[in-house]
């Protein structure tokens, strides 16, 4: 079976699903950073939802992965970069690197938040699996808005 992408099509739709993606993952960092957040000052117990949007946290990140892969992998090649001035060639290539090291942050990051579920379930105390969720998440979230403003900023 052959599948057939129209790179014209393809790549908005990718880049539309790595955003929407996005978008349930911060719906989800957020809600879950609450909901730790009370359990650590209120003392409330580590219970099924947490845990779900724990889960929820780490298929985002996997499926933002595998879509950030598949928008890196060349789909918007033809978008016309031979026409540009000099001006415009010169900010393209002075973030030429951002794609890479947006990649290789987000995979630390990705790893950071599957070491804070496997730390936080492992965990026998309902305080502690909040404050592990809080710490690694936090240092995952970090390292993906610094990924995101980076182009901006360098």
């Amino acid at each position: 079976m052959k599948l057939l992408i129209d790179l014209n099509i393809g790549f908005p739709v990718f880049k539309l699903l790595h955003m929407a993606i996005s978008l349930t993952f911060l719906v989800t960092a957020v809600w879950l950073f609450i909901r730790s957040y009370n359990g650590i000052v209120k003392k409330k117990p580590y219970i099924r939802i947490d845990k779900l949007l724990s889960y929820g946290f780490i298929i985002s990140l996997y499926l933002q992965l595998i879509f950030g892969l598949i928008l890196f992998s060349n789909l918007g090649s033809d978008k016309g970069y031979n026409y540009l001035t000099i001006d415009q060639s010169a900010t393209i290539v002075s973030k030429r690197l951002w794609p890479i090291e947006h990649i290789v942050l987000m995979l630390f990051a990705l790893l950071i938040a599957n070491l804070g579920l496997i730390i936080s379930l492992n965990t026998k105390s309902d305080l502690s699996k909040h404050k592990n969720t809080v710490i690694y998440y936090s240092i995952s979230l970090a390292l993906i808005v610094f990924s995101l403003c980076a182009i901006y900023l360098f």
